[in-house]
């Protein structure tokens, strides 16, 4: 990320301004700028430069001092032989004071610096001669600055945010590359990629989910941050910085606010509930389409305080964080005939007859029931704690505690088919507890280290609201069905993550180079236990079944010897980084930054062996990804043209971010640590529901000798011997101009990039014991094709699968371009408005946390291998703008306004086809279903198909026109060729301040308008999507002996509709400031 300033001169102060250029044309030639971008782990700020004497030679021997004003920090350095000097490692914000204090020229004060995170401001001056009257120089902390490959936003932009979650992602979304998608989990895409993708740390400590099922991308449930505890965000999508890895999508880092000589504090409490919001909306998808849907009851209550101060005053300081958030659960779904504002099939006298039966014939209590009015609690509690020490002059240490733990309660009833009583719902929880130390150090004038030391450790648990059987009754007398006792996937569930992390950096200044060099090494361990079906799974047909303890299924499967902990995915991964780098100022306009990564990981564990798996495939399953390793070169630029434009840009390859959980299947699913039974038609005994039954119990094997030997080894995961690191390069060419706008006026940053980012070895599934792929020369199976060998078919219909974590050759592209403009008045106005348009392609989203589904789920013309199309999170086009304006009504007393506005595309849909499963005893899947494949588009009278209704060919061409795809007619649809409706955001904030109690203090009233449009106008702001990104096209029901499809239903397949991001809300909160 680049940085400059515009010099304005005031009389004898030269004011900076925040702008995107560096000149000066008085008697001080400062250039204050950015030469390098380093945030993934970076924590502090540093300052840079060159003093040169009034004939423009190098001045050595100059004292340089900065200071930081708030904490009294003080640093001193002498300048080298070539005039050049850096201080590292210095807190962020704040203002600082430099001072050329030279014994030949008059002496300089360059005050009011601001530094921001990971970066380094240049600060250079020309000397002059002691007639000269000494010169002050000033400037002011920026609020924020947004471009699409690199943005920075201070405290003023985070406590003036226009959201409604106090999540970071209603801030960098101002970020034309940060799509905040309209999901429950929020997803938070950057440049069309996976938002598993990205990394994100504060203090330099990870603030990822390392192990990768939380779609949200943190490890909690929702941010562990508390927005008042931050003092700046910066993100990035393409740093040509070594220092920087661990991602595949974008850069988010932050730090938190530190203690000054000041004692300095808030508090604030927030509120937002159905009372302030619309009471219903107009649905434009869904089976409600085009009816009013109420707006489910629902509040909100977030409060919390900080404080900071010194300890021991210019020396020891401290800062402290605490937000909790306290939201009760709707149920948006009852049973028919009760008070629900949606009401399911199934009725409330069937729930109760169920819940009667449950009690008297299998002896069940109200807990294990559970019932169809429980209204759960959702929680969520963070804490920060912060300490500074001033060791002394070339020595500062910081220390930071960070705490969270919150609740989402998940299996609430969410259609009309099936009522789920609350013994089904579950919680899914996590505790956060992380630990950083830092230590800066100034060894010489010209070297300096950074030493941190990082610990996140992470406890998730999936916890059902009881400990029995997983209860499924179909078919109730009015045609509905319902579920209770606990969800089959939670029966054994729980993860723990542990990273450690111990980095050491040095910088050296040597003439016009920075040379900086390091090494660091993690360690993550990984304990993770699903095992679906531990408890039993028990289906009846219909109530009277149910009534008589007639199951039509009883399911039960375990670890070998019923003990689900031997299926559990434990392993360590370390990984070992040097890097070096140099950032060599070639002139006062041209600094070129060139380094080299090195990555490493290492592990001992293996996966169980499984010769079953061996005979099927070839291949050993015990594979890990011990002694994976990749390069990873960079190199960018900045060029200052001349005072009125700037180009810079880079190229760069990155790896890292990919879910863990990929290779934990490996671990968890070896196929030989588990037994299952399924058992048909068979008369329960009353206590089956309550625990497990005998003779389920003993059928489970008791070793993997067994398992084998009864060749019943389950679904296997395995790893490809020669699995790379899934990696990109990066190209980047952005141009900035400084622009005069007639009758607006002047210092308009308008800023245009092109982002080229080219995916290598991405990850992809296969099933390894298909022709082909296995390796096997005992495995069978043959393959033929249809559709003039477009469509493989397999005739090998077993249901065990082997699947294969490999690489593709070509995981597809992007090509991203991007321009911005912004400007800040002295009036109190501000402005800052983006577009992006991405062209993105790629193979396999990798959506999905296990094998099975990222196998399955993506559609492919041939599952066994890749096509690359139009990638799952491409934003195609995307305008953001922010207003701001701050004034003073009332004297003393500020008051602000933030409009945000966004206008994006839809996300992408594909079109697929539902094949049957058993096509003429071949399949073009076995062992799965065939929902999510590409559609074969016939044309008019294409001898490939034929249907079992013959008005179902007019009606499949007419679905085929209206999805666009006459184009395709006589092959394959491709991936994403619709997308779902535009979605327009407003949201306004407003705050005031008000006289507090004391002298000083300051309360502060807050407004948020989400959805203002839809406020507005209520046919405006709402938002319909799709689950999966996918709409099936048709069915097929078989393959005749000519080998054509048999079509037997066109589907009409439509979009849902997102009640909650399709209203206008209001929240309103109060805040207190000393």
């Amino acid at each position: 990320m680049k940085r400059f300033f515009q010099n304005k001169t005031i009389g004898n102060t030269i004011m900076l301004k925040n702008s995107r250029f560096s000149r000066m044309a008085v008697a001080v030639a400062m250039a204050v700028g950015i030469s390098t971008s380093a945030v993934a782990q970076e924590t502090s700020g540093g300052v840079r430069g060159v003093i040169t004497t009034p004939t423009g030679q190098p001045a050595a021997n100059v004292s340089v001092v900065v200071t930081h004003i708030p904490s009294g920090t003080r640093r001193t350095v002498t300048t080298n032989e070539a005039g050049a000097y850096q201080v590292r490692g210095l807190r962020v914000g704040g203002p600082y004071k430099v001072t050329i204090d030279s014994d030949q020229y008059r002496d300089q004060d360059i005050e009011g610096l601001f530094l921001q995170l990971g970066e380094v401001e240049r600060v250079s001056a020309q000397l002059e001669d002691e007639s000269v009257e000494r010169i002050l120089v000033t400037s002011s902390a920026p609020a924020f600055s947004n471009t699409a490959t690199s943005s920075y936003f201070g405290e003023a932009a985070i406590a003036g945010q226009a959201g409604l979650t106090r999540d970071i992602k209603d801030v960098i979304r101002a970020n034309p590359l940060v799509s905040s998608l309209t999901d429950g989990a929020r997803q938070l895409t950057i440049a069309g990629n996976n938002p598993r993708f990205n990394s994100i740390t504060v203090d330099g400590i990870s603030q990822n989910d390392n192990f990768g099922l939380n779609n949200g991308g943190f490890p909690t449930q929702r941010s562990p941050l508390p927005l008042d505890a931050l003092e700046q965000i910066t993100v990035d999508v393409a740093p040509f910085d070594v220092k920087q890895s661990g991602f595949s999508g974008g850069l988010i880092n932050a730090v938190f606010k530190s203690g000054t000589n000041e004692f300095h504090g808030s508090a604030f409490f927030e509120r937002i509930s159905d009372s302030l919001a619309a009471s219903s909306v107009r649905s434009t998808a869904g089976f409600n389409q085009g009816q009013d849907v109420d707006v489910l009851p629902f509040e909100e209550k977030t409060y919390g305080f900080s404080l900071g101060g010194p300890i021991i005053k210019d020396k020891l300081f401290f800062f402290t964080s605490y937000q909790m958030l306290d939201a009760p659960r709707s149920l948006e779904f009852g049973p028919a005939g009760s008070n629900a504002p949606n009401q399911t099939i199934t009725t409330a006298a069937e729930a109760q007859e169920v819940i009667d039966i449950a009690r008297t014939v299998y002896g069940l209590t109200d807990d294990q029931i559970g019932s169809t009015t429980a209204s759960p609690i959702e929680e969520d509690e963070s804490l920060v704690v912060k300490l500074d020490w001033n060791i002394n002059d070339y020595h500062r240490a910081s220390f930071t505690y960070q705490f969270n733990e919150g609740n989402n309660t998940r299996n609430l009833t969410n259609d009309d088919d099936e009522l789920i009583l609350s013994s089904a719902f579950y919680n899914t929880t996590e505790e956060l507890n992380n630990f950083s130390v830092k230590l800066y150090s100034d060894w010489t004038d010209s070297f300096s280290t950074e030493l941190a030391f990082n610990v996140q450790d992470v406890e998730n648990r999936q916890t059902s609201f009881s400990e029995i059987a997983d209860v499924f009754i179909e078919e109730l007398p009015s045609g509905g069905e319902l579920s209770f006792g606990s969800d089959e996937n939670r029966h054994a569930n729980n993860l723990d993550t542990e990273k450690t992390t111990i980095r050491a950096t040095a910088q050296y200044l040597l003439d016009e180079h920075n040379i900086e060099f390091g090494v660091e090494y993690s360690q993550l361990e990984i304990n993770n236990i699903f095992l679906p079906g531990s408890r039993g799974v028990i289906r009846f047909d219909n109530l009277e079944d149910f009534r008589n303890l007639q199951a039509a299924e009883y399911s039960y499967t375990n670890g070998i010897g019923n003990d689900p902990s031997v299926a559990a995915g434990i392993f360590d991964l370390d990984t070992l980084s040097i890097f070096a780098q140099d950032s060599w100022d070639i002139t006062d306009k041209l600094t070129i930054n060139a380094g080299l990564r090195y990555e490493r990981i290492t592990t001992s564990d293996e996966p169980l062996f499984n010769q079953n798996s061996f005979n099927r495939t070839g291949r050993n399953n015990s594979e890990n990804i011990d002694g994976v390793d990749i390069l990873l070169p960079r190199i960018g630029f900045n060029y200052e043209v001349n005072d009125l434009v700037t180009v810079y840009g880079g190229f760069g390859r990155y790896a890292g971010g990919q879910p863990n959980v990929w290779i934990s299947n490996a671990f968890s699913q070896a196929g030989v640590n588990t037994g299952e039974v399924e058992l048909d038609n068979i008369l329960l005994s009353p206590g089956d529901i309550a625990s497990v039954r005998q003779e389920a119990l003993d059928a489970i094997p008791n070793s993997t000798d067994e398992v084998l030997a009864a060749g019943i080894d389950g679904p296997v995961s395995l790893i490809d011997e020669d699995f790379e690191l899934p990696n990109d390069y990066r190209y980047q060419l952005a141009v900035d101009y400084l622009v005069d706008i007639p009758f607006l006026g002047d210092g308009f940053v308008w800023t245009n990039e092109f982002l080229f980012i080219d995916r290598r070895d991405s990850a992809f599934w296969v099933d390894a014991s298909l022709p082909g792929i296995s390796e096997s020369p005992t495995s069978g199976g043959t393959v033929t094709t249809i559709l003039d060998g477009q469509l493989q078919l397999f005739n090998d219909d077993d249901e065990q699968t082997d699947l294969l974590l490999t690489n593709t050759g070509d995981g597809g592209e992007s090509k991203i371009f991007s321009t911005s403009l912004s400007k800040n008045w002295d009036n109190g106005w501000s402005f800052s408005a983006s577009y992006a348009n991405q062209d993105v392609t790629e193979a396999n989203p990798g959506t999905s946390s296990t094998a099975r589904s990222n196998f399955r789920f993506s559609p492919q013309i041939n599952r066994n291998e890749p096509f690359v199309g139009t990638g799952r999170f491409e934003i195609e086009h995307r305008l953001v703008a922010n207003i701001g304006y701050s004034t003073e009504f009332f004297s003393g007393y500020e008051t602000n306004f933030n409009l945000f506005f966004e206008r994006r595309s839809g996300n992408t849909l594909t079109y697929t086809a539902n094949y049957d499963r058993g096509l003429l005893d071949s399949t073009l899947s076995p062992g799965f279903d065939s929902g999510t494949f590409l559609p074969y588009i016939p044309t008019v009278d294409d001898p490939n198909v034929v249907f079992t209704d013959p008005a179902f060919a007019a009606e499949l061409q007419q679905s085929i026109a209206d999805a666009g795809l006459l184009g395709s007619a006589g092959g394959f649809a491709s991936k994403g060729t619709d997308r779902t409706p535009y979605v327009t955001t407003m949201d306004l904030s407003i705050t005031q301040e008000i006289p507090g109690f004391v002298k000083g203090h300051k309360g502060r009233l807050t407004l948020i308008i989400d959805n203002l449009i839809n406020l507005i106008d209520s046919s405006s702001g709402r938002v319909a999507d799709s689950q999966f990104g996918t709409l099936r096209l048709y069915d097929v029901d078989s393959i005749d002996d000519q080998g054509r499809l048999v079509i037997d239903r066109i589907r009409d397949d439509g979009l849902r509709f997102d009640t909650d991001d399709s209203v206008w809300r209001i929240k309103l909160g109060i805040s207190y400031n000393f």
